[in-house]
């Protein structure tokens, strides 16, 4: 009976597993999304409140999130509003453009785990190339592998998740040279690198850039961007559901780009300045290697002491982090560490140095 049942949904959903969305201790440090730790101070909530209050909810929302294109495309891409393409998060964005195309996605690995999860939603057939030894991305063979491969898609994460660094401009141009396809630079870490490479979207308009709101510090929003050519958007347009984006999250997010954006790009330099004082903390650490970084987290590799043990260890602290050791070869021994705010990383390092003492 049980088999009958599920006989209808495609074998590749079935044999998936979901996204790892771990239930987090009351009263754990979270170390481990990614997300901003300075929530928007309360004159901030208050006047939120106070307008969302008046938002009728017996309406629909604006269909076309309008009033929002028209303040985001100036303001964040210096492009006009046709330009943009919102999602309800960057994964409903991902998930459209995978809908859309008709062969491979080609991926450099290890890279956002996301990406193959949606990949395999959508049934869409998966090729890879591996980064170099060092983790940066090996221009060489990823345009060897599309002249291979001839994807649909090529996505590049800019800067990378989960190893924090950045694309190199000159090498992603030789890319657009020399494959005519979509290509999607996912920069939802561009707050914390201040390094884009939009400019090159004017030269090459299958280029396209993905943003989103959700690491600088409003991920309960769940406001994805897409900047892309407005043909691109317009095709797009046919696979995006109606009504997408909830009025709140409009709302809300209107007024705070309005008002208040200044305070979001005030916290950004608070968290880069505490990720390099973190990295030199965990640096003093014996077998404690934190690499470079342009984001808002440090990969962490592990020398001298099993990695997914002081993963465990912290969480026994009720400190979360990511265990992301087994999720690549090249990540072998690596963890993945969110910058929190000074007193949380702080803590982590404290714990961390009493952790690594008992496993010698």
């Amino acid at each position: 009976m049980s088999a009958s049942l599920l006989s209808w949904i495609r074998p590749e959903i079935l044999s998936a597993s979901p996204y790892p969305l771990e239930r987090i201790p009351e009263g754990a440090l979270r170390l481990d999304a990614m997300e901003n730790p300075f929530d928007l101070p309360p004159e901030i909530h208050q006047r939120l409140g106070e307008d969302l209050a008046d938002l009728p909810l017996n309406r629909y929302p604006d269909g076309s999130a309008q009033e929002l294109k028209n303040l985001l495309g100036p303001s964040l891409f210096g492009l006009p509003p046709d330009h943009l393409f919102l999602g309800n998060g960057s994964d409903e964005i991902l998930l459209n453009l995978f809908l859309a195309t008709p062969g491979p996605i080609l991926l450099a690995e290890p890279t956002f785990s996301m990406y193959r999860i949606i990949a395999n939603i959508t049934a869409r057939k998966v090729e890879t190339v591996t980064l170099s030894p060092d983790l940066t991305l090996d221009m060489t063979a990823l345009i060897a592998a599309s002249k291979k491969v001839k994807p649909s898609l090529i996505l590049l994460s800019h800067p990378n998740n989960p190893t924090g660094l950045e694309l190199v401009e000159e090498e992603m141009r030789q890319l657009c040279k020399d494959f005519s396809g979509g290509i999607l630079l996912d920069e939802a870490y561009y707050p914390f690198s201040r390094r884009t490479l939009l400019p090159l979207q004017r030269e090459f308009p299958q280029l396209m850039i993905l943003r989103t709101f959700s690491k600088m510090g409003l991920a309960a929003l769940r406001l994805g961007i897409l900047a892309a050519d407005p043909k691109i958007v317009s095709e797009l347009n046919k696979i995006r559901l109606p009504y997408n984006l909830d009025a709140m999250t409009q709302r809300a997010a209107v007024i705070i780009c309005r008002e208040f954006l200044p305070v979001l790009n005030e916290q950004v330099k608070w968290i880069v300045g505490l990720r390099e004082e973190l990295a030199a903390s965990l640096r003093r650490l014996p077998g404690i290697e934190p690499l470079p970084s342009s984001a808002n987290f440090l990969l962490v590799r592990v020398n001298g002491a099993n990695s997914t043990e002081v993963y465990r260890q912290l969480a026994e602290h009720k400190i979360i982090i990511r265990d992301v050791s087994r999720q690549h070869p090249l990540l072998a021994g690596c963890l993945r560490i969110t910058v929190g705010t000074r007193e949380e990383n702080e803590h982590l390092v404290s714990a961390l140095e009493l952790i690594l003492k008992g496993l010698k």
